[in-house]
C-alpha cells in the first residue's frame, strides 16, 4: 500500500472516531512527530458548517496528517486507530442480543454438547 492510500484510509478512520481521548493521543503523536507542516489554505475550509469542536479537532488533525511525511508515525497512527476496532461495534442489535442470550445460557449451564446438537441435523 502506498503512502497516499494509507493516509486516505487513516483519514476515514479518524472521521469515525468519537472518543476524545483517542483524538488527543493522535494529536500528541502528531505534535511529537517529525514532519513538514505546511500551512493549509483556510479559504478551502468553511468552519461555520462544522457542528462541534470535535469535528474541528478532526479537521485540524486531517490537515496535519495530509502533510505527514514520516512513515513510522503513519504506522503508529494506523496501529492506534485500528487496534481499537472492536467487532462488537460492527454487529447489529439482533446479533448482539443473540450473543448475550448465548452467554446467559452458558452461565446457567443450559448448553448442549456438539454431538447432541448435530445429531438431529444429520440424515
Amino acid at each position: 500500500m502506498d503512502i497516499h492510500t494509507q493516509k486516505l484510509a487513516l483519514i476515514k478512520e479518524i472521521l469515525d472516531i468519537d472518543n476524545p481521548v483517542t483524538l488527543l493521543k493522535i494529536r500528541k503523536l502528531l505534535d511529537e512527530s517529525n514532519f513538514d507542516s505546511e500551512v493549509v489554505n483556510e479559504e478551502n475550509i468553511n468552519y461555520d458548517t462544522l457542528k462541534s469542536s470535535q469535528e474541528k479537532r478532526k479537521l485540524t488533525f486531517i490537515n496535519d496528517f495530509i502533510n505527514l511525511k514520516n512513515e513510522e508515525t503513519i504506522s503508529k497512527l494506523e496501529n492506534l486507530l485500528w487496534k481499537n476496532n472492536d467487532f462488537w461495534n460492527d454487529l447489529s442489535f439482533s446479533e448482539k442480543e443473540e450473543i448475550e442470550r448465548a452467554d446467559i445460557e452458558i452461565i446457567k449451564g443450559e448448553t448442549s454438547d456438539y454431538e447432541a446438537f448435530i445429531a438431529p441435523h444429520i440424515k
